[in-house]
């Protein structure tokens, strides 16, 4: 449990500092309604906000641990396939966006590193 206490202080001092700096970095493309190049940064720390709540849940490294990523990676699987739909449909030749292949990499990027710990946490509820 002493190893669990201490992921979970370091995931909320990463998570505190790079959700500040994603912040920082993307306020003034957010106020020009341009695309954030630097939201990686932003998702990052909700992530690893995220991760530290799923400190103590993860890290017993238990059956329930174990049940708890098996299913949100299954989960995982149809929302970035979702994700990937939907930019295409969005994005596509017909779409009302465009989108360089950079930004639609950042998108998925940002999808898949939030999702994740996203789904455990609903299954730490769950299970």
């Amino acid at each position: 449990m002493k190893k669990a206490r201490e992921n979970q202080m370091i995931y909320l001092f990463v998570g505190v500092f790079s959700t500040g700096v994603g912040i920082y970095i993307n306020y003034d493309d957010i106020l020009h309604l341009r695309f954030p190049d630097g939201m990686m940064s932003l998702f990052l720390g909700i992530s690893s906000l995220m991760m530290a709540y799923l400190s103590p849940h993860l890290f017993p490294r238990d059956e329930r641990t174990s049940e708890i990523i098996g299913k949100s990676m299954s989960v995982n699987y149809f929302v970035l396939f979702g994700t990937i739909l939907i930019l295409f449909l969005v994005t596509g030749s017909l779409g009302p966006l465009s989108l360089t292949a950079t930004q639609v990499l950042i998108v998925l990027f940002c999808v898949m590193i939030t999702s994740i710990p996203a789904t455990m946490i609903v299954y730490s509820k769950r299970i």
